[in-house]
């Protein structure tokens, strides 16, 4: 499913993400799921609007992003399944993430067509 993701750019500092995090807990806000990497912070929330007006309000520069949220099927080779359905549509995964949740395995895709991409799935019942 096409979900919105905020992500935020946060210094490369010891501290700073526990900035946003704190920020993010006084407001009693659950992060479902966090990728970081250098001074990009992603994060899948479930209020991404509220969550961005928040950041953007502490002065964090912040966007949303669609990107796919799809869980990943506890067989063997579900994963590759699901990339080589994408590759096969000539369509670049820019990046990727997973995360564990009470229903399973998950992960964020951000496919260079995310509409396309949410298609594929979709037939390939994931």
């Amino acid at each position: 499913m096409i979900v919105k993701q905020v992500t935020a750019r946060v210094e490369n500092k010891e501290g700073k993400l526990r900035e946003v995090m704190d920020i993010l807990d006084q407001e009693n806000i659950e992060v479902e799921a966090i990728s970081m990497a250098d001074t990009v912070t992603r994060l899948i929330v479930a209020d991404p609007e509220g969550v961005a007006t928040i950041l953007k309000r502490h002065g964090y520069p912040v966007e949303l992003t669609d990107v796919i949220r799809v869980r990943i099927p506890s067989d063997s080779g579900a994963l590759a399944r699901m990339l080589v359905a994408i590759a096969n549509a000539n369509i670049n995964l820019e990046y990727m993430y997973a995360f564990a949740t009470e229903e399973g395995s998950q992960m964020i895709f951000y496919p260079s067509d995310v509409a396309r991409t949410e298609e594929i799935l979709a037939d390939l019942s994931m």
